[in-house]
């Protein structure tokens, strides 16, 4: 066993990872780098890589109106882009920190980030949920520079967008070994079902039907972060590793992740999972085409040949192009003691995590963990597939590990629909995972009298379409969507379904004037008169004394008073300002926004207005409690005149008891919210009402078109017959 001195603390070295030791090891339990003359041990070690700080900032970005080009969803087009090198790195890896993406709408499609490497001109996608599955990091490109690009429709949006580069990780080549006797025996190999856990260079295998998980050594430290890797490229001439395309890596999904709580030789083991890959979509093993089948009984020991794949380093005379790459040995296994796996099998640093693989009927039995072969034979060692614990673990998966279901998506949330009815909207199949949809996804939408679900109409093989009904103008609307599979398992989009509808209302036409969700700063100004607890622009903390948990709109940000631990708004009141509107020409102008308010007697929430920049001040009203966000509208000119000098402010005060008071404010809109008078029976819209109109009425009708629900209750009946019959009766304005 090798020590290492650092200021009285023992720590061990194992596979090249140093941790704390408070127990005694024994010395053939740890594997490191080298031949120890004294022991004849042979140990392993993980690859070295650095840490470099960046500073690259795109600013808020917006397209604008000279920009736009004609057309709603045109196709995203680089709106930035910059190159981001380390002269002297193999391979660069980026990390990321603000990244704001403009999100997919009526008019625009979703923004996203372009990686490309300049080297072999490999490209990764990034939008905001792969972004969040990769840890605000990229995959790791060869070469020592890449392209970064900011992709965005070019048509005309309210939206921002903003990137930001942290950081770069980079990796120096390392060679180490140690082998069974005097001769690597190990041969350049191919198996899909292997992959390495890259930076820390330790060896992977995915196994099951699930698609997205896989096992290797606890003391790999698998976390969020790392990246999973598959068909990699042979090193460098002077061993540095090289990195496949970004469609063959993987994000690690740090909630799945299990691991022995105590390492030693026998219990050394790591079952995780990763998410989909970002470019492809496709989960690995649906990439892969294959996995490891795990045993079902421990082997009979004799002597049956034991394969081992993986990552191991190389030394002289073995090319330093295989410096860990995937290689392969088999050697016959030794014995089955415990939950200890031995056998006379070739690996070295790197190889930590390989599948000890059982190759008479391909069946994995355990991990590989640690050496104990050297020049006079031995056998190296690995925990037994069937330690208690790793058994527990693979009984309760966790995270993306646990039993997939349909993964289905809204293509767009409309921002209004028409009154007529007829709107559609489209839900993608984003991954069956193995399973198939039963009978028709249903849509529901509440208009103001509860839920009503409709069926939706399949749109090729993965689409689904589904139609809003005729409502009256004006009106809200909350709607969503349900799946089922042939298990019985129904899924919600969004989530969680009703109680996170998405949202939209019925309008002859909309014109959004202001659209913020605080990601970014806009100019809003905090101030107090004598309070303490200040607004401040932040992802909320929440610290469970009845601040928010989060903000209203999804987001990330808002604006909230007392944001520090223990810290509530006291002594009197803060407030929050906006910046300056002009909403000359803007009609009839609605006032939309989230607001979060807790307090209890004489505290409050005040909102008020203004038409001179802020020299005289309306109330418009005050809150009390809202019991968790709550959605508010007015309409502004109902206050003050419509012109170049508007702002609103907020504040929330301490009414003087000894109580919490907390507030907040997000999704702020303006907006023109226009509901002409129209001619609900005037079907073809020629502004005439005579026969054509019944005739395509009754062809609606019999279609089971959306226009033809009448009264909009999801329903097809003489009801719908007859509400068209008054109205037609009724005549147009």
């Amino acid at each position: 066993m090798k020590y290492v001195s650092t200021f009285g603390l023992s720590v061990a070295c194992l596979a090249g990872l140093c941790m704390s030791s408070s127990a005694a090891v024994n010395e053939s339990d740890i594997q490191n780098s080298g031949l120890d003359s004294d022991l004849g041990l042979v140990y392993e070690e993980k690859p070295t890589f650095r840490e470099v700080s960046a500073s690259i900032d795109s600013g808020v970005i917006r397209v604008t109106e000279d920009q736009a080009v004609e057309g709603a969803r045109a196709l995203q087009v680089p709106i930035w882009s910059q190159v981001v090198e380390m002269d002297d790195a193999d391979w660069v890896r980026l990390r990321f920190a603000d990244i704001q993406l403009a999100k997919s709408t009526q008019e625009v499609r979703e923004s996203y980030l372009r990686i490309s490497s300049l080297e072999d001109g490999y490209e990764q996608y990034l939008d905001v949920r792969s972004l969040q599955e990769w840890s605000n990091s990229s995959a790791y490109f060869n070469g020592n520079a890449v392209l970064v690009e900011l992709m965005a429709s070019p048509n005309m949006s309210n939206q921002i967008n903003r990137v930001q580069v942290v950081g770069m990780q980079v990796s120096d080549p390392v060679s180490q070994r140690s082998i069974c006797f005097s001769t690597d025996d190990r041969e350049l190999s191919s198996d899909p079902r292997d992959g390495r856990l890259m930076p820390i260079g330790c060896s992977v295998w995915l196994f099951g039907e699930h698609g997205n998980c896989f096992m290797t050594a606890g003391h790999c430290g698998t976390s969020a972060g790392q990246v999973v890797q598959f068909n990699v490229p042979l090193s460098s001439s002077g061993g540095g590793t090289r990195n496949p395309p970004p469609q063959d890596q993987y994000a690690v999904d740090g909630s799945s992740v299990q691991s022995s709580s105590s390492i030693f030789i026998g219990n050394d083991w790591s079952y995780f999972g990763t998410f989909d890959n970002s470019t492809t979509g496709l989960s690995p093993l649906s990439a892969q085409g294959d996995s490891h089948v795990l045993a079902t009984s421990i082997p009979s020991v004799d002597g049956r040949p034991i394969r081992i794949t993986g990552y191991g380093s190389t030394s002289s005379p073995v090319p330093a192009t295989w410096n860990q790459v995937q290689k392969t040995h088999v050697g016959p296994l030794v014995s089955f003691s415990g939950n200890t796996v031995r056998y006379r099998t070739d690996t070295t640093g790197g190889n930590s995590g390989s599948a000890i693989l059982d190759d008479s009927n391909n069946t994995s039995i355990g991990i590989h963990t640690n050496a104990g072969c050297g020049s006079s034979g031995g056998s190296n060692q690995g925990t037994s597939l069937f330690n208690s614990g790793l058994q527990n673990a693979l009984a309760n998966p966790m995270g993306i590990c646990m039993p997939r279901s349909i993964q289905a998506s809204l293509l767009f949330e409309p921002t209004f629909v028409s009154p007529a009815g007829g709107d559609q909207v489209t839900v993608n199949i984003d991954n069956f995972q193995g399973h198939s949809v039963v009978g028709s996804p249903m849509m529901f939408v509440d208009s103001g009298s509860g839920f009503v679900g409709m069926p939706m109409s399949a749109s090729g093989s993965d689409a689904y379409v589904g139609a809003f009904s005729a409502v009256d103008c004006g009106t809200p609307l909350s709607y969503y969507f349900s799946i089922e599979d042939e298990e019985g398992t129904v899924i919600t989009i969004p989530e969680n379904g009703a109680s996170a509808a998405f949202s939209t209302m019925a309008l002859d036409s909309l014109t959004i004037a202001v659209d913020d969700d605080f990601e970014s700063d806009e100019g809003w100004i905090p101030f107090n008169t004598g309070g303490t607890g200040d607004f401040r622009r932040v992802i909320p903390a929440n610290h469970g004394f009845d601040d928010p948990p989060a903000d209203a709109d999804g987001s990330s940000r808002c604006f909230v008073t007392g944001h520090f631990s223990n810290e509530d708004v006291d002594g009197g009141s803060v407030a929050v300002l906006s910046p300056l509107y002009d909403l000359t020409g803007l009609e009839s102008p609605v006032m939309r926004m989230s607001l979060w308010m807790f307090g209890s007697a004489g505290d409050s929430m005040t909102i008020e207005v203004s038409d001179t920049a802020g020299a005289s001040w309306v109330p418009v009203d005050t809150v009390l409690n809202t019991n968790g966000w709550m959605d508010v509208a007015y309409n502004i000119e109902d206050y003050v005149n419509i012109n170049l000098a508007f702002r609103m402010r907020v504040f929330v005060t301490d009414g003087g008891a000894d109580s919490t008071v907390e507030g907040g404010i997000d999704a702020f809109r303006i907006a023109s919210e226009i509901c002409s008078s129209g001619c609900p029976a005037d079907i073809n819209g020629d502004g005439v009402l005579n026969f054509f109109d019944v005739s395509a009425y009754l062809s609606a009708f019999g279609a089971q078109d959306a226009a033809a629900d009448f009264n909009g209750d999801g329903v097809f009946n003489f009801f719908d017959v007859s509400a068209f019959l008054s109205a037609f009766s009724a005549g147009c304005p």
